[in-house]
């Protein structure tokens, strides 16, 4: 059975993308079949992977204005068992009307279930990258999900975006997606031994322990050189901090080791 996990926080720079692309290679390590959709209008997981523009049939856009065919927006990621839908917006106009159509919420939503229910969307998971703010196009991914997983950069002012995220959970859960759970809360550039990511960390526990994952993801100057050579980290230095991070993570939430959380 697919899995969809939307990968979210409404603060940038948390590590959403970098997220996407490197857990969807330690999930294809693990012999899991992994589609990643780019949600986020920047475009950002094509970039990673090294795609260019001219290479890019079809994509989100396709979904939103109900002209979709798999074999047009589907694209090999270049690597393992990854395939991604990309963020095809390539202009001021396109991106002015993606926006006007995620205001019809359920698009993403109707789109996977009648896919998945077809069976021609043959994935494990299914990963979906949103922009950074609590847009339509996010609450749109909320919708089509069945747990989100958040990403939490250490520093002050992520910790304060959680809590807004969190809300706009229960209130999906409460209205729309009664089946919607917290994945997995999980620390990004994380610098040991230093007093911010010290107090986040404490932070986190305090506040999310029954949501936090019990993988953290290092600031790592592997995972930053392997995004200048467009690939995963862990096709870049297996042994690296960060690729160790991601498989721990992608090992989390294959065994399930805890139940996807509730917000209350």
């Amino acid at each position: 059975m697919t899995k969809v996990i939307a990968i979210s926080n409404p603060k940038g720079g948390v590590g959403k993308t970098t997220t996407a692309i490197n857990l969807a290679a330690s999930l294809a390590i693990a012999e899991q079949r992994v589609l990643i959709i780019d949600a986020d209008p920047a475009g950002a997981v094509a970039a990673g992977l090294g795609l260019l523009p001219e290479t890019i049939r079809g994509g989100i856009f396709e979904i939103f204005s109900g002209s979709a065919r798999l074999s047009e927006i589907i694209h090999p990621a270049g690597y393992l068992d990854v395939d991604l839908i990309p963020a095809n917006i390539f202009s001021s106009q396109q991106e002015i009307r993606i926006w006007e159509m995620a205001k019809n919420r359920i698009r993403l939503k109707n789109f996977l279930s009648g896919y998945l229910y077809s069976g021609k969307l043959p994935y494990d998971y299914i990963l979906i990258d949103t922009p950074p703010s609590l847009s339509d196009l996010t609450i749109g991914a909320l919708l089509a999900a069945d747990s989100v997983l958040i990403p939490l950069q250490c520093g002050f002012y992520a910790l304060n975006s959680i809590g807004q995220l969190l809300e706009m959970i229960e209130r999906i859960r409460k209205s729309a997606n009664p089946e919607l759970r917290v994945e997995r809360i999980f620390l990004t550039f994380f610098e040991k031994g230093t007093r911010a990511s010290h107090i986040s960390e404490q932070s986190a526990r305090r506040d999310f322990l029954h949501l936090l994952s019990g993988a953290v993801i290092p600031k790592n100057a592997a995972i930053g050189y392997a995004a200048f050579e467009h690939k995963p980290v862990a096709l870049v230095d297996i042994a690296a901090p960060g690729a160790q991070a991601y498989f721990e993570l992608a090992k989390e939430i294959i065994n399930n080791q805890r139940a996807p959380f509730p917000v209350g």
